[in-house]
């Protein structure tokens, strides 16, 4: 099951004792200042959790699968996450 972003909030007002307003700004808070970074090219790291980064993909001959002609894709950047050992352990109920 899938959480939304209106549930994920309630989620945080409950467990934080904080208002639904309040979450939801810092939520909003938190997702532009990770776009903005990642625009820029950042690595953002959140210890025990995971790794975002941008990579470069460079430009690459295709084939159209419709008509069966060459195309050139162009380069392109692309988000690589990486999940912390920390976190699969903990996921998978394994100890620290």
């Amino acid at each position: 099951m899938a959480i939304n972003k209106k549930e994920f909030i309630n989620c945080m007002a409950e467990n934080g004792q904080k208002t639904k307003k309040s979450c939801k700004e810092y939520l909003d808070l938190v997702l532009d200042t990770f776009y903005a970074l990642m625009e820029e090219g950042e690595t953002v790291r959140f210890a025990r959790v995971l790794k975002a980064e941008t990579k470069i993909t460079p430009q690459r001959p295709a084939r159209n699968p419709q008509t069966g002609d060459l195309c050139t894709v162009p380069e392109r950047r692309r988000i690589k996450v990486t999940f912390s050992e920390v976190l699969r352990d903990k996921l998978n109920g394994e100890k620290e």
